[in-house]
């Protein structure tokens, strides 16, 4: 066996330039497969993470009538009981206790529909990080009275900056028609342009003020340490609170759902790409291969190998072929991934604004599991082991006398 891989390991270099060029199209093409599906992965994985922190967080609590009428009015009457179980679950990272109602905001340019949001500043920070998100201004201060938080979709649509007033117009909880000046202390800026321009956050207790109550709250958001929680603490939660609509991520936004498991589908397609294309690559290689090599496996077989060794011999030439140009591509896939995932790859040239639009960071951090790379390493050996066995075949169908006379 020690001479069958001696002999296999020097046949594969007897025609160099051959063997370069077939290691060399197994190396770039892995190479390329990793690096598009690491991008495609870190796009996937920073929508579906931005869109957890900024948005819709891990389990989401209303009153079911809010869900439906969107109106302040229905309100979430246990709230400190949810807040009490909360705050003593070790599975809980951080949630926020928000107030939301409805109305117009104005200022001497034009008026634009908008969703607001009263929120607590320190809950709201730890449970979305939206502190960070501030691009102008600062994350409530230093105005003392009514500062409002716009998007910077909206700051632009409208021509607000900081220090400006505006006024927002909404119904308080007994109907009447409130209006209030607000002044801009932080433009913000998320992945969802979207959302940007239909959002303001102010002071929950600013808020409740002008509503003419207290302790108003519409929406609970939660977010848990580790995803996969999420479906048993949101069983929990139902049952201990069963007159409230209480909500998974993946309930909330079925297209982030969706996209997650396309990410998965995508993932797979990409690998079958990879493994056809090096399927046919080595079929036609070893079956040239084999034509070329006529005389020679005659002479072979006619002094007294085995039909089994001439197989073996031929699988093991492809599977040394496969392995130098697998290890290469992986390796370097590998190190592409893992640079770029460090310092990210800047599309703003591509137009930042056409990626915001639907969710998508400009600065794409590519990402793979470790394990993607055991497991194609694996797939590309076993497919091109299956891809030798054809040629492989051929050889053994060749008759030693015509072979041996065959020019």
């Amino acid at each position: 066996m020690k001479t069958l891989f001696k002999i296999s390991w020097r046949n594969v270099w007897r025609n160099k330039a051959r063997s370069i060029v077939i290691i060399l199209a197994i190396c770039f093409g892995l190479w390329g497969g990793i690096f598009a599906t690491g991008l495609m992965t870190g796009m996937i994985t920073q929508q579906f993470n931005s869109s957890i922190r900024n948005q819709v967080s891990h389990i989401q609590i209303h009153n079911p009538e809010f869900i439906k009428e969107r109106e302040t009015g229905f309100t979430i009457s246990r709230s400190d009981e949810i807040a009490s179980l909360l705050d003593n679950s070790d599975k809980v990272q951080a949630y926020s206790a928000r107030t939301i109602t409805t109305g117009m905001l104005a200022n001497a340019i034009m008026t634009s529909g908008v969703d607001i949001y009263g929120i607590d500043e320190l809950q709201e920070s730890l449970t979305t990080d939206f502190e960070s998100n501030i691009v102008d201004g600062e994350y409530f201060g230093p105005v003392s009275r009514n500062p409002v938080m716009v998007g910077k979709a909206l700051a632009d649509k409208m021509k607000i900056s900081i220090g400006n007033r505006i006024v927002m117009t909404f119904q308080d909880l007994n109907g009447e028609i409130i209006s209030a000046v607000f002044r801009v202390s932080g433009i913000y800026r998320t992945a969802n342009t979207a959302n940007d321009q239909r959002n303001v956050y102010v002071h929950q207790s600013d808020l409740a003020e002008l509503l003419d109550g207290t302790g108003i709250v519409n929406e609970i958001a939660i977010l848990l340490h580790d995803l996969d929680d999420v479906n048993d603490f949101h069983a929990g939660l139902q049952t201990l609170f069963p007159g409230y609509e209480i909500r998974t991520w993946a309930e909330i936004s079925p297209d982030l759902r969706f996209m997650n498991e396309f990410s998965g589908m995508m993932l797979m397609i990409i690998i079958i790409i990879i493994l056809v294309a090096l399927a046919f690559g080595i079929l036609n290689t070893m079956l040239m291969t084999i034509f070329e090599r006529t005389q020679e496996l005659g002479v072979l077989m006619s002094i007294g190998m085995g039909k089994t060794r001439v197989f073996s011999m031929i699988l093991l030439e492809t599977t040394f072929l496969v392995i130098t140009g697998s290890v290469l591509g992986v390796l370097i896939g590998s190190l592409t991934v893992g640079l770029t995932g460090n310092t990210g790859i800047d599309l703003t040239p591509f137009g930042a604004e056409a990626f915001s639009e639907f969710g998508f960071d400009a600065v794409i951090y590519p990402t793979l599991d470790q394990m993607f790379y055991f497991n194609l390493t694996i797939l590309v050996l076993i497919t091109a082991i299956l891809a030798s066995v054809y040629p492989a075949w051929k050889a053994l169908r060749l008759n030693p006398a015509e072979a041996v006379r065959k020019e």
